[in-house]
């Protein structure tokens, strides 16, 4: 008896050992990925990076500075799917209170971003609705052309 629970309690380590080696290759991969983005991947800092299935893919998110830890202490979002070239990347910048009219798909494309990662599971549900909210509203006072 004695045997069958040392074993049963061993089989659960090494089972929890190869899932965490799992999860951590699986990171690895992600943070290759969120780096190669970057002009200079090597001075990329990760931190709270997390792996949950989702639809039979294994999804990593987390955040990255792309110079060590910003000043601000405001790090980007990022999700990657296992086995997928490109990950998204979320600037996490806030809405400003005017934005110019070249930067207007700027903002739309990390707005996306952030809908994304809302689907993989990266960002709470609703984060990109509240978002998108205060992006319109500033998008509706902008004036484009001078007219407005």
């Amino acid at each position: 008896m004695k045997r069958v629970i040392i074993l049963g309690v061993s089989l659960c380590l090494y089972s929890g050992l190869a899932h965490a080696a799992g999860s951590a290759a699986v990171i690895a991969e992600a943070e290759r990925h969120v780096a190669a983005t970057l002009p200079d991947p090597h001075a990329a800092t990760f931190r709270n990076a997390t792996v949950h299935a989702m639809d039979g893919a294994s999804v990593v998110c987390g955040e990255m500075a792309e110079h060590g830890p910003p000043a601000d202490g405001v790090y980007k979002k990022f999700g990657y799917v296992q086995g997928q070239d490109d990950p998204v990347i979320f600037s996490g910048r806030p809405v400003p209170a005017k934005i110019q009219f070249n930067e207007v798909n700027s903002w739309l494309n990390d707005s996306i971003k952030l809908e994304d990662l809302e689907e993989m599971g990266c960002v709470p549900k609703g984060t990109y609705h509240r978002y998108n909210e205060q992006l319109n509203q500033v998008m509706a006072q902008r004036s484009q052309f001078g007219v407005n």
